[in-house]
């Protein structure tokens, strides 16, 4: 499922992450080697224990390569960037195909990360009710009176997605025309939340899961009321320096700061390049960023393993609280700005052309990046390709841990 003629949309919406949760999860079943019986529980130091038994590194990374390499061609991929950490320790970082022509894909290369970033405020909000200065239990009322429903909805609706919100792109065809009329038009966070509202509310807080960039652009906005403090020097001082990701830029404009990862859409009609259309329109105050593969990654392991926040604040940014809202069981659900599946945390954004994802494995200290282009013949089909490598992934590398979906 994924709205006509609309690659912005398909972005950052439910129904974009659960389509491309279960096309990745058809497309896992047919992966190479995700089947095959476990043959040792443990292995010896320096070995990896892989769905085909114990490897070493270099015979799992040659696997994991091979694995890209022959997906690029039947997913229709134009490039691909993979990065796999186990622990601190890179299992693969490269690039495969090419940015554009004569260009090789390189891990160095800087891409949208969409709403990987989401964790980032995420982060920030649970390091302030860790400072006594907010709860999750607030209500928005408290902070911004004049939404709807802001005396029902909490802090914690709009984290985990249940605040019954609109989006200021799906469904609202008359914005989805203004980015296709001039996708290098920039928008103000304020002027996105004016055009959610104009949409009516999918149902009462608490009562469904329907994903809204709303959401989160309301929370940047509670931040910098608590604070005093724009939403991007809070991130850049509290979140992006601590955890050494330098090279990550928080900026609302088209340029990037180094090498580009060049991108192509097919959805206006015309396969074209759409690296440096504005990314204004894609969420709130200070979570429009750009990064190259190894702050990702680096990034996901840090956020995944609570480095910023108390023990209390990580057990409530993974806690079910989403779980017995359709569609999300024990086993698939989204906490606090996250997806979780199987054990693993992940957000896989699709915006402007790319596809993302940047997932980490807790109990066996796996982090992991990837980030797609797409060839003329899949750059309007809305798939998640990045989503369908990390299912296949996570069936080679973590047996124990696959990443299970709904119909697989």
């Amino acid at each position: 499922m994924r709205l006509l003629r609309a690659p912005l949309v398909t972005v950052l919406t439910a129904a974009a992450l659960f389509c491309a949760l279960l096309l990745g999860a058809s497309a896992a079943s047919a992966a190479p080697d995700s089947k095959e019986s476990t043959s040792a529980s443990t292995c010896e130091p320096g070995q990896l224990l892989v769905s085909s038994g114990c490897v070493g590194r270099r015979g799992a990374r040659r696997h994991i390569e091979a694995m890209v390499s022959e997906a690029m061609p039947e997913l229709g991929l134009r490039a691909t960037i993979m990065r796999v950490d186990t622990g601190e320790q890179p299992l693969v970082d490269a690039g495969f195909g090419n940015s554009m022509k004569g260009v090789p894909a390189s891990p160095k290369m800087y891409f949208r990360i969409g709403s990987i970033a989401i964790p980032y405020l995420i982060n920030l909000l649970l390091q302030l009710e860790d400072e006594g200065k907010l709860s999750l239990n607030d209500k928005l009322s408290k902070y911004r009176p004049n939404f709807p429903e802001a005396g029902e909805v909490t802090l914690r609706m709009l984290a985990d997605v249940t605040s019954g919100y609109p989006d200021w792109v799906q469904g609202n065809e008359p914005f989805q025309k203004l980015l296709f009329e001039n996708p290098f038009r920039q928008f103000t966070s304020n002027e996105l939340l004016h055009w959610a509202f104009t949409l009516p509310i999918p149902c009462k807080p608490g009562t469904c899961f329907h994903y809204a960039h709303t959401n989160f652009a309301i929370l940047s906005q509670v931040i910098a009321q608590v604070t005093g403090e724009p939403v991007s020097k809070l991130v850049r001082e509290r979140v992006l320096k601590p955890l050494g990701l330098d090279h990550t830029q928080v900026s609302r404009y088209p340029a990037m700061r180094g090498e580009a990862l060049h991108a192509y859409t097919g959805e206006r009609g015309v396969y074209e390049d759409d690296t440096f259309w504005s990314p204004s329109w894609t969420i709130g105050d200070g979570t429009v960023m750009t990064s190259p593969m190894a702050d990702v990654v680096h990034g996901a392991r840090a956020i995944g393993r609570g480095d910023l926040i108390s023990a209390h604040a990580d057990a409530e940014r993974t806690a079910p609280t989403s779980v017995g809202i359709p569609p999300f069981t024990k086993r698939l659900y989204y906490a606090l700005g996250i997806t979780i599946a199987n054990g693993w945390e992940f957000q896989n954004p699709f915006i402007d052309g790319y596809t993302g994802v940047s997932a980490y494995l807790k109990s066996q200290d796996i982090s992991v990046g990837i980030v797609t282009t797409q060839l003329p013949e899949s750059s309007a089909n809305g798939v998640g390709n990045a989503t369908i490598l990390l299912t296949r992934l996570s069936e080679y590398l973590t047996p124990k841990h696959p990443i299970e979906l709904p119909g697989a």
